[in-house]
This record gives C-alpha cells, structure tokens and sequence, in this order.
C-alpha cells in the first residue's frame, strides 16, 4: 500500500510540474507583454508561489519513511528448506551401496552357470550292482570244501587235510596211476560220484568229499580204514581187515592225520 502511495505521489507530481511551466510560461509572456522586461528574480519568486498554492499532499508514506522501514510482503508460496547435510549424505551412499548391489548382482549373473536339465531317458542308473571281485583260486577251494563238508557232514579240516595230501592244493594235478584233480579221483570213480568236469574245483571236492562220506559210512566211522580205503580201495582193506600192508597207504593214513590236526 506505502509502495503504491509512493507511485501516486510520483505521478502526481510529474501532472502537476508541466502545469506549473505552461502557467510560468503564459505569466511570463503577459509580464514580458505588459512590462516588456522581467528579470530572473521575479520569475523564480512566480514559480514558487505558484507551486505552494498546487501543491499535493500526499498520504501514507513517503520515500524517506519506506527507506527508514520496509514493508515485508508475504507470500503465499512457502519456500523449500533445503535438505540437511545428513540426508544428503545418506542418499549418496544408498545410490553407491544401490550401484554396488547391482553390479555384483549383473556379475554373479555373469559366470553363473544355468543348470542342466536332464531328461528322464538320458538320467544314469543309480543302483547299479557292481560285480563281485573276483576271487582267487585259493578263495574257491576253501569255499567249495565248507560246502561239500556242511553237504556231507565231514569236519572240513580232514576234507582239507586229504587235498593236501592227494595234489597238495593243485588243481591240475594228474598222478602215474591216473588219478586227477585236487582229490585225485579216478576217472571211472568220478563218473560214478557224477563229476562231469573232474578239473572243475567245486565239482571235483564235491565228488571227493562224497566219496569219503561212504567210505566212513562203510567202516562204521572209522577214520583210519576210511583213508586206508580211499588210498588203496575198500576191497584191499576188507582183504586185511583194516590192517593194509602197503607202507604207501600207512604213510598216507598217518599224513592225512596229521594234516587234520594242524588244521583242526
């Protein structure tokens, strides 16, 4: 409101002042017409009167006034505080911790490796059955002895005992009489036991075993005219009653035991 007395003030005055000259000019021309000569005196004397009697009062305040007190206008717009030193700080490192996640996500994507889809057709075999190791000839011939010994109900420490002494645990043993295999079987004997393959390790101790079984069955579980028999025939130890002459078949009857303690 003072600003705008301000301006009414001003404008006031430019209207008034060329009133005043054209009036100072029209006095001067009926003073110069009348009297002919004025001097400068006279004409500033006019110009004052005149300009006391027209003068404008104003109202409200002056230019000094709006100077010595400014009016401060209120605006209807608030302004903005500006953002703390602290939340800018935070916004920066949440774009740099934003740009660290981000690339370390775009390099993990990178070197991953996508998984490989395997269809049902092409998937191996999880239970596979591995073959048994092999087992050594040893391993056989100890395996076949516990099963002709539980067959037959023979202790297997004399059936091991009579391998010993007939081939001494070799499988292609052939003796000068013809004897074959580990328990020296006789060809028309392990016809007889039914050996079909008399080399065969477990046929040929199954057929053995068998064969000492009749023999004790025979004498009545006697073990030594069992072995006596097995040596030299069941026909030879009837002849002498149990007591056969040959040293050979002594020798082998007392090996045969001794074999079976030492294993027993």
């Amino acid at each position: 409101m003072a600003y705008n007395n301000l301006l009414s003030t001003h404008h006031h005055y430019s209207r008034r002042i060329p009133g005043s000259v054209r009036g100072y000019a029209k006095a001067q021309s009926i003073r110069n017409s009348a009297s002919g000569q004025g001097g400068f005196k006279n004409i500033l004397s006019s110009v004052r009167s005149r300009s006391s009697i027209n003068r404008f009062k104003t109202r409200g305040l002056t230019l000094a006034d709006y100077r010595a007190q400014p009016v401060i206008s209120k605006s209807r717009f608030r302004p903005q505080s500006l953002p703390t030193t602290n939340f800018l700080k935070n916004k920066v490192l949440n774009q740099i911790s934003d740009q660290s996640a981000s690339t370390a996500l775009k390099r993990k994507n990178r070197f991953q490796v996508e998984p490989k889809i395997v269809d049902s057709a092409e998937k191996p075999e999880r239970n596979i059955q591995q073959p048994p190791p092999s087992l050594t000839e040893r391993q056989i011939i100890e395996q076949s002895i516990q099963k002709a010994a539980a067959k037959y109900n023979l202790p297997p420490g004399l059936i091991r005992a009579v391998i010993r002494a007939e081939s001494n645990f070799q499988v292609s043993a052939v003796s000068h009489a013809g004897a074959k295999g580990l328990m020296q079987l006789m060809p028309a004997t392990a016809k007889d036991l039914g050996v079909t393959d008399i080399f065969d390790i477990e046929q040929n101790i199954d057929g053995g075993a068998k064969y000492l079984s009749r023999m004790l069955d025979r004498f009545g579980g006697n073990v030594r005219k069992a072995l006596a028999a097995y040596n030299a025939g069941p026909g030879t130890v009837i002849k002498y009653s149990g007591r056969v002459p040959y040293p050979e078949t002594r020798q082998y009857v007392n090996r045969v035991l001794r074999f079976a303690r030492q294993t027993a």
